[in-house]
């Protein structure tokens, strides 16, 4: 066809922005945001598999483009029992610095969660078409194609009525680690984490490494973290380490500092922003696991004695505060945040399960956060606002 061009998935890589790392398969390439060499350290594949979901990551294009098709193969994990259709794969495009167009897919692959273990319901790839619109002054215009923030996204090639080239950003680089509550697979498309939209409040670029259930100060998180040229970091800690009441008072703090120390092997002088857990009720004074009861998220139910090690989400704000405090001292670029700030006990009725916060809750945190960097001196300059 007249003026048709194609990319292939090598070439839609160098167009990616927002993941850390890619996965070359048969017939494309699969965004991750997870360093690939995690793989062979984590047991489960539970850190992986959230890794391969693409929150905060994008195709970033300069083009003149008015329509842009993507070819891709989509997996999401989704509960035995849930229609498919109430939690499609949505890809959004913003052109001229506005989204213009979402797609929610219905297709692809999908694990069934089960209590006796996973299954696979095999479906097709997919045709995703984006019509943008003609640029208003006729000249190429950077265009973003985000990609969904629940699914794995095999990318394998790309048509458009115009050429795609990559479009290097000068903004601000700001890499984000947390945990579901960053990862966000409860927002309303891949723009409705807090996250994002945050970094587009202030202008910046985002990774996103909010991992779902899987924010355990691993070390491969860490040393993945070090290798990102990343301008400012951020680390969301507390909230899944009471969940899987994973560690104890006598580790956290040593894994704390550990993780630290890496990024800065790497790192030395990249402002590095410490934020405790939002509200959560269930755990503030409780100790995890956590358990669900096929509606909402509680706190288990303990036959121990007290014991003054086991994590509750209060100690981990003071254990958090503390560390920043002390390594302060010796490093001016390590700063902290109380998650309290960007959700707090007044704002509990937005957890909806008891433990994630819905859009509304979202959008809350993203405007905290964006008005406490803003109104911080330490944060603007970590920031370059």
């Amino acid at each position: 066809m007249a003026g048709e061009h194609t990319l292939d998935a090598e070439g839609l890589a160098d167009l990616l922005a927002g993941a850390v790392d890619v996965e070359p398969t048969p017939s494309g390439v699969i965004p991750l945001r997870l360093s690939r060499r995690s793989r062979a350290q984590e047991p489960t594949n539970g850190a992986m598999g959230v890794a391969s979901a693409a929150a905060g990551v994008h195709l970033r294009a300069l083009t003149g483009a008015s329509r842009i098709t993507l070819e891709v193969k989509i997996t999401r994990a989704l509960p035995e029992g849930l229609d498919s259709r109430e939690q499609p794969a949505s890809f959004v495009a913003v052109a001229d610095g506005e989204a213009v167009r979402r797609v929610d897919l219905d297709e692809g692959d999908v694990f069934r969660m089960r209590e006796d273990g996973i299954r696979l319901e095999a479906g097709d790839a997919s045709a995703v078409r984006f019509d943008l619109g003609r640029p208003r002054d006729g000249r190429a215009r950077p265009v973003e194609i985000w990609l969904p923030h629940t699914a794995q996204v095999e990318l394998r090639g790309a048509t458009s009525d115009a050429p795609l080239s990559p479009a290097p950003s000068s903004a601000v680089h700001w890499l984000h680690y947390g945990s579901s509550i960053s990862h966000c697979l409860e927002a309303d498309g891949p723009l409705g984490p807090w996250p994002q939209a945050a970094a587009r409040n202030l202008g910046v670029r985002l990774t996103n490494m909010g991992l779902a259930g899987n924010a355990m100060l691993d070390p491969f998180a860490a040393r993945t973290i070090r290798d990102v040229e990343a301008d400012v970091i951020s680390l969301k800690v507390g909230i899944n380490i009471v969940n899987g009441d994973s560690m104890r008072a006598r580790t956290f703090v040593p894994a704390l500092h550990g993780f630290l120390d890496t990024i800065r092997e790497g790192r030395p002088s990249t402002p590095i922003v410490l934020i405790s857990a939002v509200t959560c009720p269930i755990h503030e004074d409780t100790p995890g696991p956590t358990v669900h009861d096929g509606m909402r998220f509680r706190a288990a139910r303990r036959s121990l004695d007290l014991d003054t090690g086991a994590l509750t989400l209060a100690m981990t704000r003071r254990l958090l505060e503390q560390v920043a405090t002390e390594r302060a001292e010796t490093d001016p670029r390590l700063h902290f945040v109380d998650g309290l700030e960007l959700l707090g006990p007044a704002d509990a009725g937005r957890l909806y399960d008891d433990l994630h916060p819905d859009q509304k809750g979202y959008d809350l945190m993203a405007e905290r956060f964006t008005a406490i960097v803003r109104e911080r001196t330490d944060l603007t300059a970590a920031f370059r606002l």
